[in-house]
């Protein structure tokens, strides 16, 4: 089978046994501010999430397994799907059985697209701050929104929520009626240059392996 990109969840991110992850944001912001303790910040890009991800010592051929597909990714030149390792189900619904086979699509979108509301839920699902979502839009290319709650959102008889407030802003690209994943939710993003750690083997085991990724739209 010819390898294609971006990778999907079982290729890779299903494979890897984690130890540790940081998941972040990086900011494109530029600063100024005054003598007097007034600062000023322009937004020169969205901010794009990032992931420190270090792995399990495992048996050498496991993830020997894991750094050749990486390195198959050319550095930065493919992609592939991640999730937060933190936030691969809401945190109400840890496995996603309440969710089930539910189609949740995007509602209404805010005017500043600062929030947004849900369709499609069962009645009184909950989604607290922190759990993700990822939307995918637009055609040639397909690109990925993966937002994160800010507020309480709880589903009504109809499976409609109130807008709430979701961070970054919702992509102009993204609208109504777009499907929504909540269960097990991907970042597409790329493997930071120089930051893939492979592991040192010793014995049975290969430990230290681990790397950096960011997200690509």
């Amino acid at each position: 089978m010819t390898v294609t990109y971006p990778y999907p969840l079982p290729f890779l991110a299903d494979l890897l046994s984690i130890e540790s992850v940081t998941w972040d944001i990086q900011r494109n912001d530029e600063l100024s501010g005054s003598g007097d303790g007034r600062v000023w910040q322009a937004e020169l890009a969205p901010p794009l999430w990032t992931g420190n991800v270090s792995l399990n010592i495992g048996y050498h051929n496991d993830l020997k397994q894991i750094a050749a597909k990486i390195r198959k990714l050319h550095g930065a030149q493919n992609s592939f799907f991640l999730c937060d390792p933190l936030s691969e189900y809401p945190q109400l619904d840890p496995d996603g059985s309440i969710l089930g086979a539910s189609v949740v699509r995007v509602g209404a979108i805010a005017t500043d697209r600062a929030g947004m509301s849900l369709t499609g839920l069962p009645e009184g699902y909950t989604l607290l701050p922190g759990d993700k979502m990822a939307i995918s839009y637009g055609t040639s290319p397909v690109r990925y929104a993966f937002l994160e709650f800010s507020e309480v959102a709880i589903a009504a008889p109809d499976g409609t929520t109130d807008v709430v407030g979701v961070f970054p802003n919702i992509p102009l690209g993204v609208v109504a009626n777009a499907v929504v994943t909540l269960a097990k939710p991907a970042c597409k993003v790329i493997i930071l240059p120089g930051s893939h750690n492979p592991g040192s083997g010793s014995g049975l085991f290969t430990s230290g392996a681990g790397f950096k990724v960011m997200q690509k739209k």
